[in-house]
């Protein structure tokens, strides 16, 4: 790691991460009631009260044949009227008024699927882990890194490749640089794809790199 001391100060400038910010306790602890109070008044979307525990004897139904109108009803004759094998009611919300929903049960299983899904890519997307290199780095070490990035790629995470001179050593031309980083990139292209722009600034060089199984689509700031 001393090989790297030299320009990782300036390398960690080029990959910079999120900005964490600590708020005061008092702050945290009236966020907290807020939510509470939320939560009290409409309801969790994890806890919504369903079918008969719903605390209402009059209910507003979404009309979904309607335009979505309200309907007012008698929640018992509601139920009495869904296929409780196939749909529940659902309580949404209860200011102004109650107002439930018929919610089909596969439809529901189905959408809590894809939520966990969409959930775990994005997890996967947003582990990063850095590799270091130097320009003149031998032959062998930088296979052996680029297989370690590969694998991380492979895995979903996103992978910045960082580039610098090792210590007491003359950094290359930027033309030299430039073609080594392309090189590089060359190298993990069938696993991964750039998802920013690359850096090259006073002999450090970075290469954001994302694997192409959850790509955004999008340049990132």
């Amino acid at each position: 790691m001393a090989t790297f001391l030299a320009f990782r100060l300036a390398a960690k400038r080029v990959c910079t991460g999120p900005v964490v910010r600590v708020y005061p306790a008092a702050a945290a602890t009236t966020a907290r009631r807020r939510l509470l109070h939320v939560s009290a008044t409409n309801h969790s979307k994890y806890q919504k009260p369903r079918n008969k525990s719903i605390p209402y004897t009059q209910v507003h139904l979404v009309d979904r044949a309607n335009d979505g109108k309200l309907v007012k009803m008698a929640l018992n004759d509601l139920l009495a009227q869904i296929d409780d094998e196939n749909s529940y009611v659902e309580l949404q919300v209860t200011d102004p008024v109650p107002i439930v929903r018929i919610v089909d049960r596969e439809e529901a299983a189905e959408r809590r699927k894809l939520a966990k899904e969409r959930q775990k890519e994005s997890k996967k997307k947003n582990v990063k882990k850095e590799f270091q290199f130097t320009w003149g780095m031998a032959v062998a070490d930088l296979e052996h890194k680029l297989a370690r990035a590969s694998e991380e790629l492979k895995k979903g995470h996103r992978v910045d490749l960082v580039f610098g001179p090792k210590k007491r050593t003359a950094a290359p031309s930027v033309g030299e640089m430039k073609e080594k980083m392309q090189l590089m990139a060359d190298k993990v292209a069938d696993v991964g794809v750039e998802w920013k722009s690359r850096e090259l600034q006073r002999g450090i060089g970075a290469i954001f790199m994302q694997s192409r199984g959850v790509q955004s689509g999008e340049e990132e700031s």
